[in-house]
């Protein structure tokens, strides 16, 4: 071969490596901009807001029928607190907002307030939920005593801090002709759990969406911390009942 057709031949070679090289620095191009694609799309995605989980209301009325209440039985309006023993909002409707409805419309007759266990918050709250059944079980009137005692103890949603030691503790200061031996059984064998599917089953046939929601008879309050209105919807049941 001579020296021009080497010349050629390598003139050749460097074309064909030129056309390579440009096609794979196409591909590359092509596969970057892919995948710069797909994160952009993945980023707006997560940059939007999500939509909260709806639950279904169905026409299931509240049977307040065994659940523990403070005020008259004959109060015209009845409100139900549907709540969760570890949960901090819970804590803040109980030591808050119930002092306030005791003074200007429990202690006067006008409202019932009721207590529904729904146990959203893990085995924690499952568990206060069977203690709290089993005194309501053995003294409704203490109930109360131990329901501010507990709701008193919580500590951080993070901690699992309920504890059948604390559980005992709580029952044996607060509950008078204590059961020690019954109280054991349902923190151990979870003998009150029934009572304790029944107020969850109830929760979710309302389509409760999380604690602490209020029923101020019929209409739902789903924020209970709001003062306005949950004075507002109490009034206007008051005068709906006259």
């Amino acid at each position: 071969m001579s020296d021009k057709e080497h010349a050629n031949q390598r003139t050749n070679d460097q074309k064909r490596k030129g056309r390579i090289v440009l096609f794979s620095s196409i591909i590359v191009i092509i596969l970057i901009a892919a995948i710069m694609a797909m994160v952009y799309r993945s980023q707006k995605q997560d940059a939007q807001p999500k939509e909260k989980k709806q639950t279904t209301r169905t026409q299931t009325r509240i049977n307040y029928a065994g659940q523990p209440y403070i005020g008259s039985s004959n109060a015209p309006v009845k409100l139900v607190v549907f709540s969760d023993y570890r949960c901090p909002y819970c804590k803040q409707f109980e030591e808050d907002v119930v002092p306030k409805l005791k003074k200007e419309y429990i202690d006067t007759g006008k409202v019932s307030l009721y207590f529904i266990n729904d146990t959203i918050l893990g085995p924690g709250s499952v568990l206060a939920a069977n203690a709290s059944e089993e005194v309501y079980h053995q003294n409704p009137k203490a109930f109360w005593t131990f329901h501010k005692a507990l709701f008193a103890a919580q500590k951080n949603e993070k901690e699992e801090w309920v504890t059948k030691e604390l559980l005992t503790d709580i029952a044996q200061k607060t509950v008078p002709s204590f059961d020690l031996k019954a109280f054991q059984s349902a923190l151990n064998n979870k003998t009150r759990q029934n009572e304790v599917d029944k107020d969850t089953a109830m929760a979710d046939s309302l389509g409760v969406p999380g604690t602490p929601t209020i029923f101020v008879g019929d209409q739902m309050i789903e924020d209970g911390l709001d003062d306005v209105a949950l004075t507002a919807a109490i009034d206007q049941a008051l005068e709906n009942n006259k």
